[in-house]
């Protein structure tokens, strides 16, 4: 027992001193008792965000944020719809302020916009300071050789540029940030008229995948965009669809991908073919059936583990919200604090799930339409709307407010993860799921449009199929 506590203690203190803690205290007046978060991208071709974590902003607009990390990371601050990144270092203790939005401008309530934000540099060579420093010169350098740029042609101003910014930081002994540097210099050089050929030679052939560098991940994308796609047209890679459609095998695409000459490289090789089959699933270029099998071959066979991690959570995101994929299951309170789970509500009915706020003002249009659609088939199908209002006290105002919406009304108390789980990205969003709790339509048509048509055929009487030796009436 005392052996495998030691072992235990050993292999926590290990993943501790790798994973070091960051602290983030701010102030964000005007967004009192409101919940701020940390997000990250899990990764860049999937583009997934997940939340590292979160706390309520206090009544004097204070929150203080903390996590671990290992790396220097590209984070996210997000408070509803509002959005602000900085980097942040192991160990790092960060002193800033989030922004109120720009009230000079108007911003759509159901879209994510950015707010600034106000960091407190204690250090010139603190990544923040590094990247702000940068990028001031970057964009002095692209203001002042605009017209080199229109023309096409500034080949030698990004030469002497790539010097001067190598001389200038040549005592910053932080490879995070030379990377930034070279990437961001990357990305407008191959805007220009320079060979493919040149830009791999020097960005990518014998260079290490920075699977975490933004910008790293920004040239790499556009670099490869719709590679296999495009190879897949060429001689050579004729029998790419015929290894993806019909065989559905990594290991046969990989041979045809390996006469590209940009991917000799097994790595990159690897994740050019992720990337590919990622935007082939959702561009049609092959088959769903054989993207997916490719994708979980990777899963199980790819040595790296990065690589494994991103098919993955393409997979999950493949299979999560599609038709016939199973609804996420959620259990919430109504006005009341009755709670109401999905398995309830679908019991012998279908399911019409709608998410809004009390501040939607297209929201409350559709609503106005549901009532006629309960009159017509509120005995075989559940008409439900979910608010993603801050407290329940706005479910009881609206509800109170519009005694005529006498369907079910949930409040949504799970600190986002619902939302996460739905992939929430705009309101009105709306999910038909039938009584085994299956999608049918991701996302659903909303009540004005042809909604009606896909009620009236999931409940139509069905008619009778006989089989033979079954009586027939005439």
């Amino acid at each position: 027992m005392y052996k495998s506590y030691s072992i235990i203690s050993i292999l926590f203190l290990s993943l501790l001193s790798h994973a070091q803690n960051v602290i983030i205290k701010g102030s964000a007046k005007l967004y009192e008792y409101k919940e701020i978060g940390v997000w990250i991208n899990s990764d860049y071709i999937s583009k997934t965000q997940k939340q590292l974590t979160y706390s309520v902003i206090d009544s004097a607009g204070n929150f203080t944020l903390e996590f671990n990390s290992k790396d220097i990371q590209y984070i996210t601050l997000k408070v509803e719809k509002n959005i602000s990144s900085m980097f942040i270092e192991p160990k790092g203790n960060y002193e800033v302020i989030f922004m109120p939005p720009d009230s000079t401008t108007y911003h759509n309530p159901n879209l994510e916009h950015d707010v600034k934000l106000s960091i407190k540099l204690k250090s010139k060579m603190e990544i923040n300071s590094l990247t702000m420093d940068y990028d001031k010169r970057f964009d002095d350098f692209l203001t002042v050789d605009y017209i080199a740029f229109l023309k096409r042609t500034p080949q030698a101003k990004i030469d002497s540029f790539k010097i001067a910014m190598k001389e200038f930081y040549s005592t910053v002994n932080n490879p995070y940030f030379k990377n930034y540097i070279t990437y961001t210099i990357a990305s407008i050089e191959q805007k220009t008229k320079v060979s493919e050929k040149k830009l791999y030679t020097e960005y990518l052939a014998l260079k290490p995948v920075l699977y975490h560098n933004p910008e790293y991940m920004l040239f790499f994308n556009d670099f490869f965009k719709q590679k296999i796609q495009d190879f897949s047209m060429s001689k050579q890679g004729t029998p790419m669809a015929f290894q993806i459609n019909d065989r559905g095998s990594f290991s046969g695409t990989m041979d045809v991908l390996k006469r590209d000459e940009f991917l000799q490289n097994d790595t990159l090789r690897e994740l050019v073919l992720i990337k590919g089959l990622y935007e082939s699933y959702y561009d049609n270029s092959f088959k769903k059936s054989g993207v997916v099998a490719i994708l979980q071959q990777i899963v199980q066979e790819s040595k790296i583990e990065e690589h494994k991690k991103i098919a993955q959570t393409i997979l999950n995101s493949f299979s999560k919200l599609q038709k016939g994929s199973q609804a996420p299951f959620f259990e919430l309170p109504d006005k009341t604090g009755l709670t109401h789970s999905l398995d309830e509500l679908r019991t012998n009915k279908y399911v019409y799930l709608m998410f809004y706020d009390a501040n939607c003002s297209s929201c409350q249009q559709q609503m106005k339409i549901i009532p006629s659609l309960i009159k017509k088939y509120g005995d075989r199908i559940s008409f439900v709307s979910i608010s993603t209002d801050k407290t329940n006290a706005d479910l009881k105002n609206f509800q109170n407010k519009n005694p005529k919406y006498s369907w079910l009304f949930l409040y949504d108390n799970s600190l986002g993860k619902l939302k996460t789980d739905y992939e929430i990205k705009s309101i009105p969003t709306y999910f038909l799921i039938d009584p085994d709790g299956r999608f049918i339509q991701v996302s659903a048509e909303s009540p004005d449009e042809d909604i009606d048509r896909a009620f009236y055929d999931i409940t139509k009487t069905k008619p009778k199929v006989h089989g033979i030796g079954d009586k027939k009436n005439h």
